[in-house]
């Protein structure tokens, strides 16, 4: 069954010639049919161009190409460029656009010969935290279906979670790839900013936005976010600096490696089993011989506040672009006002009315002082 490796036990299977990369294809393709009736992960994903990349992965391979991710099956949050592919951002107000381009993380992954496909649930807009929030439907924990997967990313991470795509890309603003990557129990990561392109995301809130990978271990990360790190000159946040081989500082000790634990995240409060989980990964991070030490992150109480401030600011200013003008769904109205109230009105759902309200308030010339 393709569908259950990870990247690094498929690409070797691959490599070896004991599975194609269209029967890799069709192993989650089926899969997906099996289960995601009842997980929801996917928004739409496109069979026949998957299984056409698929083939092209196989015909490199016979030629002898080889590659990390060369055939490997990886799923896309619906928050990012797929030429062709439908881009909405689980939300009513893009219904019907297509990306005209390729987001930069998409070329990178097509020159590896990854085989891109599918549009994951996401919270709309990228706001939200558990998925609930997008126009379409609830994703579902594939652990148990009565709970949430987290979010805004969690069809990306209930996919890779469910066997239903090797990994998957998905973004973080404020925990949105490592939030859902805890409930779902796989990996995820964000990225230092400006070490992976944004071009081609579509921005919620640009100061903090980050797209990062989704796997089932810790080496298949370190693999998809070295092929998708890099220098873009189309991101003029993007750091011009080399891209280590990540795969490389792993399966070693922990000597010499200090560790802060802050103790301002240690709060009452906080869920037992949370608590017990992190005492035991700090006692394994000792025994592999790292030193962790008590520090302090004193302005950690400020965090969330200067999150929103910051997010819903940058929220209200990127989202004015969504007008019914010049692309996505369109209200009618008598003049231009109403055409744009309407479309917004109708288009928007309650959460990002929500926030780009508040930032709006947050950025008028009167909410200075307060």
């Amino acid at each position: 069954m393709p569908h259950r490796d990870t990247i690094s036990r498929m690409a070797g299977r691959l490599s070896r010639r004991e599975v194609s990369a269209r029967e890799a294809a069709q192993s989650c393709l089926d899969h997906i049919a099996r289960v995601d009736g009842d997980i929801h992960a996917f928004l739409s994903h496109d069979v026949a161009d998957m299984l056409a990349q698929a083939d092209a992965a196989d015909r490199r391979l016979a030629a002898g190409d080889r590659g990390p991710l060369l055939g490997i099956p990886i799923a896309v949050k619906d928050v990012l460029a797929v030429k062709g592919q439908p881009l909405g951002c689980a939300s009513k107000i893009l219904g019907g656009f297509r990306s005209p381009y390729d987001a930069t993380v998409i070329e990178r992954l097509r020159e590896a010969g990854a085989v891109i496909f599918g549009r994951l649930n996401m919270d709309e807009f990228a706001m939200g935290s558990s998925t609930e929030n997008s126009a379409f439907v609830t994703t579902r924990n594939p652990w148990d279906t009565s709970r949430i997967p987290g979010g805004s990313s969690g069809g990306s991470a209930a996919a890779v979670a469910a066997d239903e795509t090797v990994a998957a890309l998905g973004s973080d603003t404020g925990g949105s790839i490592r939030q859902p990557a805890a409930l779902c129990g796989c990996v995820g990561v964000k990225p230092t900013y400006g070490r992976v392109s944004r071009y081609g995301l579509v921005a919620f809130a640009s100061s903090l936005d980050q797209i990062g990978p989704f796997t089932k271990d810790v080496r298949d990360a370190a693999l998809l976010l070295r092929a998708i790190s890099g220098h873009d000159p189309r991101d003029s946040t993007s750091v011009p600096e080399p891209v280590p081989d990540y795969a490389q500082a792993l399966g070693g000790d922990l000597k010499g490696l200090k560790l802060g634990l802050p103790r301002e995240y240690n709060i009452p409060g906080t869920d037992p089993e949370v608590k017990a989980a992190v005492d035991a990964a700090v006692k394994v991070l000792c025994s592999l011989g790292a030193e962790v030490v008590e520090i302090s992150l004193p302005h950690t109480e400020y965090a969330v506040a200067t999150y929103y401030i910051v997010a819903t600011a940058e929220a209200s200013a990127n989202l004015a672009r969504f007008d019914g003008i010049r692309y996505g769904a369109r209200a009618e109205g008598a003049d231009l006002f109403e055409l744009n109230s309407r479309t917004r009105g109708r288009g928007f759902g309650v959460e990002v009315k929500r926030r780009v309200l508040l930032g709006t308030y947050v950025l008028s010339s009167g909410y200075y002082d307060a």
